[in-house]
């Protein structure tokens, strides 16, 4: 009986804990992403031979995350010197075709456009060229395994083009002098995420191919500069929208067993019932995400929910079954004892999921 009464307040307490932890899991959360075949950038020893390159992100949009597309438009601006210029005049380069977005998709539905038709001459005899953009832009290297709690960066990556600015041909860098407060403009915030800044990072971009230039060392190699907007997902929001119903059937499902034997009917039903609530509210929550090859958090926490339901099935077809087989002297005893394995089940269904929750968070 004692025990009986203790079941009420451990399982509150023990949910409470759930919750709590889980919604520290979004604030504490990292992100996670994925390596291209880069490699820091030299540092720039010949100021004549680089090309300073900045960026401002006015609007960011339309981002989908099943089809890992967005949609940005800004500006983004060059600066070179003489040397480069003989260059560009002498290979008849556009000036459109000094750099190029390499993660752009969809041209046909962007727009690239100079600010003036011919770059501006500077004080110190640079050339300045700025220019206008809005296209769709592919990011590939998120990773969604703490969904609905992650972290996002959201890249527009410009990349020295033609081949002859080459690594291997005749080595312009790109020096990107901007401060990662300048990135940002005012239009870009997202629904549902937080703005946490803004990164500017140069690379080598290594390619696979030569692009035919086999007798040249480092032909596929091209100087890269990537300005991010980092988004983090509102820990609240994104907890009360696919956090909170999954612990409401769950508080459900485990509660189900402080149902005396007797109710054998509502006893049977509650973890059927419960178990096809969380497969529709994990469709339904699967269905902004694209096909993916591992499980993300809120997979794991449903997956343990669809166990947790067939074995609380399981246990009250086991507890009826003994019950009604039990002589009319030894039901006393059959209860106490399903009442205790009732327990054992609570106590262990929580301890998972919190153990779930812990290997997400620090064993990833």
């Amino acid at each position: 009986m004692q025990l009986h009464r203790l079941r009420k307040p451990l399982l509150a307490a023990l949910l409470s804990l759930l919750a709590a932890l889980t919604l520290g899991f979004g604030l504490l959360n990292p992100s996670m992403a994925e390596s291209q075949e880069l490699k820091p950038a030299p540092a720039i020893t010949d100021p004549a031979r680089s090309i300073e390159v900045g960026a401002h992100i006015e609007n960011l949009y339309n981002l989908s995350l099943k089809d890992k597309i967005f949609t940005a438009e800004g500006w983004y601006w060059l600066k070179w010197s003489e040397p480069v210029q003989e260059m560009i005049a002498k290979n008849n380069i556009e000036l459109k075709s000094i750099v190029e977005f390499v993660n752009q998709v969809e041209a046909w539905d962007s727009k690239i456009e100079l600010d003036s038709s011919q770059p501006d001459r500077l004080p110190d005899g640079r050339y300045l060229q700025l220019f206008r953009f809005s296209a769709r832009f592919y990011d590939d290297k998120e990773s969604l395994q703490a969904f609905p709690f992650q972290s996002l960066s959201l890249p527009l990556i410009l990349e020295t083009r033609p081949t002859i600015f080459s690594v291997g041909e005749e080595n312009i860098l790109l020096n990107p002098k901007l401060g990662t407060k300048q990135v940002l403009g005012d239009y870009a915030s997202l629904n549902g995420y937080q703005v946490k800044g803004a990164t500017v990072e140069s690379k080598i971009h290594v390619y696979s191919t030569t692009f035919g230039l086999e007798g040249i060392p480092n032909g596929g190699e091209f100087s890269q500069v990537t300005f991010a907007v980092d988004y983090a997902t509102d820990p609240w929001a994104a907890f009360y929208q696919y956090i909170l119903p999954w612990i409401t059937v769950m508080a459900i499902l485990l509660m189900a067993p402080n149902l005396e034997g007797n109710f054998t009917d509502v006893r049977l039903a509650i973890p059927s019932t419960a178990l096809l609530t969380m497969v529709f509210l994990q469709q339904s929550a699967r269905a902004e995400l694209p096909p993916l090859d591992y499980l993300t958090f809120l997979d794991k926490l449903y997956l343990f929910g669809f166990v947790a339901s067939m074995v609380l099935f399981a246990l009250f077809v086991w507890g009826t079954n003994a019950y009604s087989n039990a002589a009319p002297e030894q039901q006393t005893a059959v209860m106490a004892r399903i009442n205790k394995v009732d327990l054992i089940f609570q106590v262990s269904s929580i301890s998972g999921a919190l153990l779930i929750l812990l290997v997400s968070r620090w064993g990833s």
